[in-house]
């Protein structure tokens, strides 16, 4: 199955959300699922390169000690693209927890956040 995904290069990336950290880069991802009735969503989910989080990641390691050489991405250079090319290969978005979703919710429908 081939996806789409758009690394995205303007502005500043977001922080990580695991760990609050700079991130080096970030990308949207296709992602979907079925619904509570069947249906099928789909959508885009928001990933960041991050060089705490992913640094013992085989497809991001390479690309995080691109950054550290080189500074930023330069979509000119072969061995970014190819580095790019691997790291987008290897991300994954999980699975949504359908239960942590709707206690959220509701936690939000409460004033709790």
């Amino acid at each position: 199955m081939s996806r789409r995904i758009d690394v995205v290069t303007c502005g500043e990336a977001p922080a990580c959300a695991r760990c609050g950290a700079e991130s080096l880069l970030w990308a949207r991802v296709p992602h979907a699922w079925d619904n509570a009735a069947g249906e099928r969503v789909e959508g885009y989910s928001g990933v960041v390169l991050c060089p705490e989080c992913d640094a013992r990641t085989p497809h991001a390691a390479a690309l995080i000690t691109w950054f550290h050489v080189n500074g930023a991405a330069d979509d000119e250079d072969p061995e970014f693209v190819r580095l790019l090319v691997a790291w987008t290969a290897g991300v994954c978005i999980p699975a949504l927890d359908e239960r942590a979703l709707r206690d959220e919710i509701e936690q939000w429908r409460r004033g709790e956040r």
